[in-house]
């Protein structure tokens, strides 16, 4: 019995757990995820899509590049007042720089495409954030209809 049992639970657990490759970020298959989600919600035609897609991802590429800098910022120890004094100002004129550059890409999108498309990409852009991490968290009021209960009620 014992021997049965040592050879069938490594086996089970490996079952039960989906290889490495599997869990990792895909961060490919998530671009296309979102991409898929936002033309769906914003009802991009093909040709609104092409057009919309490079400005939109090379603004999300250099507001991740600037936002990993901030972070790299956060990590460094200060030696003194100055120091410390200097770090903040980099952090705050780079969150002014990446308010600017989403605010010069959305000019642009929307010259590429509807205004009204532009602000529905907006809208569903948070809802796909805030379904991702509530999704993370397992926990979400979504519950298991992914609608969110009305307001006042709780999920059950």
């Amino acid at each position: 019995m014992i021997i049965v049992l040592a050879a069938v639970l490594p086996l089970m657990a490996v079952a039960q757990n989906p290889p490495r490759g599997e869990r990792r970020f895909d961060p490919e298959k998530f671009q296309k995820m979102v991409e898929e989600s936002l033309t769906k919600a914003a009802a991009l035609t093909p040709e609104e899509a092409k057009a919309f897609f490079p400005i939109y991802n090379e603004m999300r590429k250099k507001q991740r590049e600037m936002g990993q800098q901030i972070h790299e910022l956060k990590k460094a120890p200060g030696i003194d007042e100055n120091a410390y004094t200097q770090t903040i100002e980099k952090i705050n004129q780079m969150k002014v720089d990446m308010a600017k550059l989403e605010q010069d890409a959305y000019k642009r999108l929307i010259k590429a495409v509807p205004a009204e498309k532009v602000f529905k990409v907006m809208k569903a852009e948070d809802d796909f954030h805030r379904r991702m991490v509530q999704g993370r968290r397992g926990n979400g009021p979504e519950g298991k209809t992914g609608q969110r209960p009305p307001r006042g009620e709780r999920p059950q």
